[in-house]
């Protein structure tokens, strides 16, 4: 544009052609190069045309000819200005040859232009929107574009793709553009500076995080922006206004956002354009909208009433227009923005119409079932036709295929308020197994409706089975027996296969709930070891007798072999649904987690967690998170335990009211992972904050609960108050027969509180009864611990042997967060001894270890034992990412994920003044300014070595701080 101004400005005339789609900047572009012309000496005349003057003759022209009448009044005195030789344009230009036999405007009318021409004045003719000019100013500007060479004369002119009527003189004058450009959509880069500037805007609220506002856009919102509006300049700062008004900002939690906002002054501006150009397109717009994904041309034009050739040529228009696309028939919007806003734009009434239309004649092709329910959804009113529930309830089964239970939900709902015949049992019952995913209290309601309608025995047995479960998951265990007890006395003699399936889930939930006692054990006995061949059982009832044998094994603490045997034939058993055995999918994994069969356990967590994503399970995601935190906390991994037991607390949120049966595990781990890191503070904030830091509710998750907050507890210095947790936990375990202390080793740990206290005889009864127990059992963590206690109480030799034991059987599991204590308690004992070089070799190992795991209070122990043995131990780490603590490290990563402060603590149910005091840390820690410091030093590698924090509550006496602690 630039070298095309100059080069008219030196007395070579040009013209260029502006040309592209509606809202791509045509005109911005113009006004830009109108405001380029003075910088070459060019005086401008500008003209725009509308569609309403098309049909007023020389309505371009007067415009340019008012310019050129101010121009001649500036520049030339008098009326008529001096008098000057004859030129071309005086004589000509009032009569544009070839077209003599056409109107003419008359010597008058033309003659200030005329005249400006002749003075060689140097001009710069701007017009907008060339498309909608009329016939006669076309031929003006036609006979002057004919005539540039050698004048200091640029045309430039805009013009709307496939808006341009079938005119041969616009045709021609078109031609004659002696440069042409083609505005497309814009750049990413292109699209982030517009994105900044637009919310940037002067009085713009910035949200409850001050520092992200001078954040740039997220790629990931920009590139759903452009997508949604293929780049246009307007239709991207009318999605911006809509944004702003919702209060949204240009980060990534918008992106899932951006195709339900409708800027509808963008259909109130464009369909009449479109409708102008070509007749009938507003109403094919919202008819092809309406179809979304369905729009073929004949689908169209029946959906409207239209004949196909009439319609099929203002589709062809459209698409021409760049408003639609086509593609293997099918007809689509070019920019999703638009078809929302000509969505929005129909009256609610005419949509329904048009939806329920669509329905019918989608369903009258044979559509598949997805796109017929998708507009079944979208009409408010009943249809009341007959095939309406056959077709959400087969949509809805697609969904749970392809992993989206969501909008199966949806389907399923909408199907309720269409059937009123027989088959609403049978979508109630589909209903309620798919909220299992979501929303279990929601299950036990729709389960319930469902089994008063159905009169089959199986499928009642079926619909008890997953009401049951639905009960566990939300914490009401007797009730969820109580529904199997029922089941279990109306399918026998009817269904006894369906009751001997009943009978045995009932036992597998008693087992897992804490709940057995002697007037079932032998009722569970026979469900667990009368096991049926593989030829006549479902994969579910194998999964649950095996299951139950495996984790009664457990409970005893006998037959480790055996119950790791049965944990690993349950798992092979073939998930057949999304609701598959949801509340005890995990108890295979407990048992090899209690056996110390970790890699497996945790092998089998991921392979979990990816189903749970596939099927889009919510529910079973927060179960398997919690599965695998207590395996990564049994495993060492403290960083990872406190990742995945945060994510099972989600869902939950902060309302005991929302505690499900797994609550209380994550809890634990939560405390489990906090007392390792010494953020003792933090613990109790999270029991507060889920209002467990009074009573516990019964139940087999919150038992580990008691026991890590009793840990807790003590090492806040309030060893009265943990040891009676402690107590109140092992009474939980041994009421329901729970014996094997690898669940929970309670004993050991209230033992060293007894003997803290003064209480020894009380402290060495209950570690030797849990060394008796893990020896029986078998399993090697369990037995480490209790061999790490008795050395702690016992004196002397006994102690050495007690604690070397201890090594010796821990360095043979993957516990080495225990191995750690070991080692630091046989450093100790060792430079107590004055063994100092031995002790040293444990101690320097221990810190290694713990480092590793994320222990930072065990690590700072360890070290502290290493400069009192003589040793230079390398200082702990105070800067770097190694200095961060596991919650820090979360903070910084969900900083630099542009969460605010008030969503970052909403997610780990803190304060926002916590999370600024962690950010403020993490920024001293790193020498990092702000927000944009962190982004920028998580982008580049780091290394180091782990750090390790203080405890950040009171120092402990000495009987159960350090090592001693857990």
């Amino acid at each position: 544009m630039h070298d095309i101004l100059k080069a008219a400005g030196a007395g070579r005339g040009q013209s260029i052609l502006i040309e592209g789609t509606a809202g791509m900047g045509r005109t911005r572009l113009l006004r830009h190069a109108m405001d380029q012309a003075g910088e070459h000496g060019l005086h401008l005349l500008s003209a725009r045309a509308r569609a309403s003057e098309q049909d007023v003759e020389y309505s371009i022209a007067q415009q340019l000819m008012a310019g050129a009448r101010t121009l001649l009044a500036d520049a030339l005195p008098g009326p008529d200005g001096p008098a000057a030789p004859p030129d071309p344009w005086e004589a000509h230009f009032n009569c544009p040859a070839p077209y003599a036999a056409h109107p003419s405007p008359g010597a008058a009318a033309v003659h200030p232009l005329a005249r400006l021409l002749s003075t060689g004045t140097p001009l710069m003719l701007a017009v907008d929107d060339l498309q909608w000019a009329d016939t006669a100013s076309l031929r003006c500007l036609g006979y002057l574009m004919a005539r540039l060479e050698n004048t200091p004369v640029a045309v430039v002119a805009t013009v709307a793709l496939g808006e341009t009527p079938g005119d041969p003189v616009l045709a021609e004058v078109l031609s004659s553009f002696r440069h042409r450009t083609l505005l497309r959509g814009l750049s990413a880069e292109d699209t982030a500076r517009i994105a900044a500037d637009a919310f940037a805007a002067p009085g713009l609220d910035p949200g409850p995080d001050p520092d992200a506002t001078d954040a740039a856009p997220d790629p990931r919102f920009v590139e759903a922006c452009r997508s949604a509006t293929g780049g246009s300049p307007y239709l991207l700062e009318a999605l911006f206004r809509v944004m702003r008004l919702h209060g949204l900002r240009p980060d990534a939690e918008a992106v899932d956002r951006i195709g339900d906002l409708a800027p509808v002054e963008v259909a109130d501006t464009l369909l009449p354009r479109y409708d102008r150009a070509y007749p009938g397109a507003a109403a094919v717009l919202q008819a092809i909208a309406v179809l979304d994904g369905s729009a073929t041309t004949a689908m169209t034009a029946r959906l409207l009433g239209l004949d196909p050739l009439g319609a099929a040529d203002v589709v062809d228009a459209l698409i021409r227009a760049g408003a639609l696309t086509g593609q293997d028939s099918i007809v689509r919007f070019a920019r999703p923005v638009l078809r929302t806003a000509v969505l929005a734009s129909v009256p609610p009434s005419r949509r329904d119409a048009l939806h329920a239309r669509a329905a019918e004649l989608l369903h009258e092709s044979g559509a598949p079932a997805e796109r017929v329910a998708a507009q079944l959804l979208r009409v408010r009113s009943t249809l009341g036709l007959h095939w309406t529930c056959a077709v959400l309830s087969t949509a809805a089964g697609e969904l749970i295929q392809r992993g989206d239970p969501d909008r199966a939900r949806a389907y399923l709902h909408r199907g309720l308020e269409e059937c009123q015949g027989a088959c609403r049992g049978k979508l109630l019952r589909a209903l309620g197994r798919i909220e299992l995913a979501a929303d279990p209290a929601a299950a036990v309601e729709h389960l319930r409706r469902a089994l008063a309608l159905e009169p089959d025995a199986a499928c009642r047995a079926d619909i008890r089975l997953c009401t049951a479960h639905a009960l566990q998951l939300l914490g009401r265990p007797e009730e969820a027996e109580r529904v199997l007890l029922e089941g279990v006395a109306e399918a026998r003699g009817a269904e006894e296969d369906a009751a001997d399936v009943l009978r045995a889930e009932r036992c597998l939930l008693r087992e897992l709930n804490h709940a057995v006692d002697a007037a079932v054990e032998a009722d569970c006995a026979g469900a667990a070891e009368a096991l049926p061949p593989a030829a006549t059982a479902t994969p579910g009832e194998r999964h649950t007798r095996l299951s139950l044998a495996a984790l009664r094994s457990s409970r005893r603490g006998e037959e480790r072999d055996r119950a790791v045997h049965q944990a690993r034939q349950a798992l092979q058993e073939e998930h057949v649904s999304l609701d598959w055995r949801i509340a005890t999918r995990t108890v295979p994994l407990q048992v090899l987690a209690r056996a110390d069969e970790l890699d497996l356990a945790l092998s089998e967590c991921r392979a979990l967690l990816d189903r749970a994503r596939a099927e889009g399970s919510r529910t079973l995601l927060t179960i398997a998170h919690s599965m695998r935190a207590e395996v990564r906390y049994r495993s060492g991994d403290i960083a990872g335990c406190l990742e995945d037991a945060r994510a099972a607390l989600e869902p939950a949120g902060s309302s005991p009211s929302g505690h499900w049966s797994r609550t209380g595990q994550a809890m634990a781990a939560v405390v489990a992972s906090l007392l390792e890191t010494g953020e003792l503070r933090e613990a109790n904030r999270a029991l507060s904050d889920f209002g467990l830091d009074a009573d516990v509710p019964e139940g087999a998750g919150f038992a580990a609960l008691l026991f890590h907050r009793g840990r807790l507890r003590v090492a806040c210095g309030h060893p009265q108050a943990g040891l009676a947790d402690l107590m109140e936990c092992g009474r939980r375990l041994g009421a329901a027969g729970q014996l094997n202390p690898s669940v929970l080793s309670w004993r050991s740990e209230a033992a060293l509180v007894h003997a803290a206290l003064g209480e020894r005889e009380a402290a060495l009864a209950l570690v030797e009864e849990e060394l008796a127990r893990a020896r029986r059992w078998g399993g090697r963590r369990a037995t480490g611990r209790a061999l790490r206690a008795a050395g702690l109480l016992a004196k002397g030799l006994g102690g050495e042997e007690a604690l070397r034991e201890a090594v010796e059987v821990l360095e043979e599991s993957a516990a080495r967060l225990d191995l750690a204590r070991a080692l630091t308690d046989l450093g100790i004992l060792m430079r107590k001894s004055s063994r100092l070089g031995e002790a040293r070799e444990h101690l320097r190992r221990a810190q290694s270890l713990a480092e590793q795991c994320g222990a930072a209070v065990l690590a700072q122990t360890a070290r502290q034992e290493l400069l009192a043995a003589g040793a230079r131990p390398r200082r702990p780490t105070e800067v770097g990412i190694d200095a961060l603590t596991p919650t820090e490290r979360r903070v910084a990563l969900m900083a630099v994920a542009k969460f605010t402060n008030r969503e970052i603590a909403a997610k780990m149910f803190v304060t926002q003044r916590t999370v600024e005091l962690h950010l403020s840390r993490v920024y001293r820690k790193l020498a990092v300014t702000g927000r944009s410091g962190l982004a920028e030093y998580f982008a580049r590698p780091e290394s180091g070595s782990a750090g390790a924090d203080l405890p950040e509550c009171a120092a402990e006496p000495a009987a159960w701080s350090g090592a001693r602690a857990g």
